[in-house]
């Protein structure tokens, strides 16, 4: 190398490694924003806590902290024998109600029959009155006879309206024994119910997460023990700018990349995007409050984008919240977004 060129890199070759470090980094950047692109991601899961569904003594834990269950396994029991107990109570308190409910049917159907026979007794007694009456007036019974004739009616008449209340009671004490064991069949179905939730079940596959419990304790419906991830499906939430909102669309393929498998890539499918992101703030007062934020550059708020992951492998097994760069398979139009942050237009 001659004298000159030495003098001429000695001059400018600073500035030729910084133009070209430039060069490679304007290149790099336009290479990974050439489609909407994130780092802002994490992987999401359906995720539910679990806490007994009756209230009781925790008896049996039957599944471990990190453990992968399959749906319909057992995952923990509340102590039993109280709710056993009051499903027989309600049995037999069933079993009584039943039978006096077929007492008063019983009582009803003969006081219908005597009913009957006092319709009968009170039709003849109008005949014969009748009768009397017609006899009367042709001297051929005596008074007597007529009187007696007449009160025999009145009296079956009464003996009739009597018979008439009794049934209408009867059938009314049949109707509230009737509501009674319908309420205890409800009851008991309710028992039962709460027999069989004394075992929780897992609703799907997935791992048991953050159990820190043991069988002793009393719990009441709604106490977490631990929470369950479903591992049937994953999910990326991926926070885009909004100036690449308008590009994504449910349908539109996305490339996947997790920190936690280097050059390991995944892909998946966009199923839709948030309404928004609530930015609003209030003080105690109720009065809302305006943050105070940079007056030259202003960052393009970022939403969420939701992503089915389309090809999990059991191999690369995943964890919840684990963070993630995304890319979606549209388009950037990156000129476009640039002209737009600098020059507004």
């Amino acid at each position: 190398m001659n004298d000159t060129a030495k003098l001429w890199l000695s001059r400018y070759g600073v500035l030729m490694f910084l133009g070209g470090l430039l060069v490679l980094l304007v290149v790099y950047y336009w290479f990974l924003h050439r489609k909407p692109f994130t780092q802002n991601a994490f992987l999401v899961a359906n995720t539910r806590p679990v806490s007994p569904l009756v209230a009781g003594y925790l008896t049996e834990v039957h599944v471990r902290n990190h453990q992968f269950v399959k749906k319909g396994q057992k995952l923990i029991s509340i102590y039993r024998p109280p709710y056993e107990l009051q499903v027989k109570a309600l049995e037999a308190e069933l079993a009584g109600a039943r039978a006096n409910s077929d007492a008063l049917e019983a009582a009803a159907r003969g006081m219908a029959a005597q009913l009957a026979s006092y319709e009968a007794q009170l039709a003849n007694r109008r005949f014969l009155a009748k009768q009397a009456e017609v006899l009367y007036q042709t001297r051929s019974v005596s008074e007597t006879y007529t009187v007696g004739a007449v009160k025999g009616e009145e009296s079956a008449a009464a003996d009739r309206l009597h018979a008439g209340h009794a049934l209408a009671a009867a059938q009314a004490q049949k109707r509230v024994s009737d509501s009674k064991v319908r309420k205890l069949e409800h009851q008991l179905a309710q028992a039962k119910i709460s027999l069989a939730q004394t075992t929780v079940y897992a609703l799907a596959d997935g791992y048991v997460n953050n159990m820190l419990v043991a069988p002793g304790g009393y719990y009441e419906p709604g106490d977490v023990l631990f929470s369950f991830v479903e591992t049937a499906q994953w999910y990326v939430q991926a926070n885009f700018e909004e100036t690449e909102l308008a590009l994504i669309a449910p349908g539109q393929k996305a490339k996947i990349w997790l920190w936690q498998y280097p050059g390991r890539t995944f892909h998946g499918e966009v199923i839709g995007t948030a309404l928004g992101a609530e930015r609003r703030q209030s003080s105690s007062s109720g009065v809302q409050v305006v943050a105070k934020e940079n007056q030259w550059f202003m960052l393009p708020q970022r939403l969420p984008v939701q992503i089915r992951v389309l090809d999990p492998d059991p191999k690369c097994p995943f964890n919840l919240g684990a963070s993630a760069f995304v890319q979606i398979e549209t388009p950037s139009k990156l000129l476009q977004q640039l002209v737009w942050r600098v020059f507004r237009w």
